[in-house]
């Protein structure tokens, strides 16, 4: 199974600019044309990071149009801030069919944090999320791609199902950590198929996951 995990769909505002995330902004036409190239595809999912209002105004009217479904990782103080999701716009994804999980408090690198600040990321967010929809939330996305073993035990113990990544390449659906693939601007349709066209026996993927090994027990 291969994971695309998209951000903000159209142009960012001045502020997103200013901090360097227009990057991960694509063009929900190339959004359009990806979901009518996999549609019918199993083995292919989506994801978005980060709480962008473009989750509710652009990628939901693609995604019911294409008959998918898709998994919103939700920043829970960004909640009802300019541009960015509102809580109304968060049930509405949930009523939708579409998966909510938790991305947590504030956008932070959870490796760097105090066991305070953890807490605050993994279990105070995901608490105020399932307040908002009215439903557990049962797996979390790490802000950055970023974490280590210490993350992970943290997430285990708070009984996440599932948690997912962004370090690239294949997924099994069984695993209880996910690695997705991140489409930034510039990305095209061929960049796509080249990276759903990734299996988990090719030397590449290989190689990924003896690092992912190492990298899970820093």
């Amino acid at each position: 199974m291969i994971i695309l995990n998209f951000h903000g769909l159209g142009e960012p505002a001045a502020s997103q600019n200013q901090s360097g995330e227009q990057l991960y902004w694509t063009d929900p036409r190339l959004f359009a044309t990806i979901l009518e190239t996999l549609r019918d595809r199993q083995d292919v999912r989506i994801t978005f990071d980060d709480s962008y209002e473009s989750d509710y105004a652009i990628a939901l009217p693609l995604l019911k149009a294409s008959g998918m479904t898709a998994q919103f990782f939700v920043v829970a103080d960004r909640v009802d801030r300019n541009g960015f999701l509102s809580a109304k716009q968060i049930q509405s994804l949930h009523a939708e069919g579409m998966k909510i999980g938790s991305h947590g408090m504030f956008h932070r690198k959870w490796p760097v944090l105090s066991d305070q600040e953890l807490h605050q990321e993994v279990v105070e967010a995901r608490d105020r999320i399932e307040q908002i929809i009215g439903a557990q939330v049962l797996e979390a996305a790490c802000p950055f791609g970023g974490y280590n073993r210490r993350v992970l035990q943290q997430l285990r113990a708070s009984g996440y199902r599932r948690v997912y990544t962004s370090d690239g390449g294949p997924a099994s659906a069984e695993s209880w950590i996910q690695p997705r693939n991140t489409i930034v601007r510039g990305d095209d349709l061929k960049t796509v198929l080249s990276l759903i066209s990734e299996t988990s026996s090719t030397p590449k993927a290989v190689w990924r996951r003896l690092k992912l090994g190492l990298k899970r027990w820093r």
